[in-house]
């Protein structure tokens, strides 16, 4: 009865859910790996300088984002577009990379500070630093999205673009921070091979988590030529 209703009303961004929304992700990676694993590589190459590994970051992002709206994989050079905005977002990524990193090193300090002490009343304002912690882990789902989305904001605006979406849509961008932990966490642990594509496919759930939340098109639930159409009229506007 499922796939009978499944396939009377196929499945929309309307109708869609985070869920959802994460799974159109991996199947958008198996269905155009080859360009996805291209971009992937060149971002790792291009990340081996560690002073240049936040730029190559929001380069993969904002290539993942330009791919994700060419569906057909007609108009999007991986490599090309990849170098090309590298130097485009050099100063706001770094910004980014160090206020979110210096962020960490408080709220760390504040955990500490605060569940070693005697008086079990001032333990328990920690718990308002382990909140801190979480939202900051939910903000950083968004951050380079909103960096690509939105290269007219400033690094200030940026942060609270992002933090303010995680904390109106705490249970959404949950599921979208998990899976984009754990995807992290075994492409440490593994390496080799499943490091070719993990930074690829969280751009990619995070960049369409974004907009699913904020209700820009994902391009992954409509049909290619109508998609293709739409977009080049708009563009022609």
């Amino acid at each position: 009865m499922r796939n009978q209703t499944t396939k009377n009303h196929p499945l929309t961004q309307a109708t869609a859910s985070t869920l959802d929304v994460i799974t159109l992700s991996f199947r958008l990676l198996y269905e155009r790996f080859p360009f996805w694993l291209k971009i992937n590589f060149w971002f790792l190459l291009l990340s081996l300088p560690l002073i240049t590994a936040p730029a190559a970051k929001a380069s993969l992002y904002a290539v993942t984002a330009s791919g994700l709206r060419d569906p057909a994989g007609t108009k999007i050079q991986g490599k090309q577009e990849l170098l090309s905005n590298l130097p485009k977002h050099i100063t706001k990524a770094w910004a980014i990379t160090a206020t979110k990193w210096i962020s960490f090193i408080i709220i760390t300090f504040s955990i500490v500070f605060w569940i070693t002490r005697d008086a079990w009343p001032l333990r328990l304002i920690s718990l308002l630093s382990f909140y801190s912690l979480f939202l900051w882990r939910q903000t950083a789902c968004f951050l380079y999205p909103v960096l690509i989305e939105h290269p007219e904001l400033s690094t200030r605006e940026i942060i609270t673009h992002a933090f303010l979406l995680a904390f109106r849509k705490p249970f959404e961008t949950l599921l979208l921070m998990v899976v984009s932990n754990l995807l992290l966490f075994f492409g440490i642990i593994l390496m080799g091979p499943v490091m070719l594509f993990i930074p690829a496919l969280r751009a990619i759930i995070q960049i369409q988590g974004y907009w699913y939340l904020t209700g820009e098109t994902i391009p992954g639930f409509m049909d290619i030529v109508q998609y293709t159409n739409q977009y080049e009229q708009s563009t022609e506007h």
